[in-house]
């Protein structure tokens, strides 16, 4: 079972250590970044990533405003490496 990355540089050495494992299963089950993951797309990740942090989902999650945008950032770490193993199957070329 592999231990979930608690900071974007953890879960970026996770990632690049084991390019098979689907990404998702570094971000912690209960976790906003996880919660980004599985409902947010790409561009709604790299959106929210831009922003200032929302004031209702820090209040809902429990989180500090820069809490919040390390969750984002390794959502959007994430499914950006999703992207790239979907296109490496494929045999297509990766655009970040």
């Amino acid at each position: 079972m592999n231990m979930p990355a608690s900071t974007p540089e953890e879960l970026r050495a996770c990632i690049t250590a084991d390019a098979q494992t689907s990404p998702s299963t570094y971000l912690a089950d209960d976790s906003f970044a996880a919660w980004c993951y599985d409902h947010l797309s790409l561009s709604e990740a790299r959106s929210a990533f831009e922003r200032d942090a929302d004031p209702e989902e820090c209040d809902q999650w429990r989180l500090t405003a820069l809490e919040w945008k390390t969750q984002v950032e390794m959502a959007l770490i994430a499914l950006l490496a999703a992207k790239r193993m979907n296109q490496n199957k494929n045999g297509m070329k990766v655009k970040s």
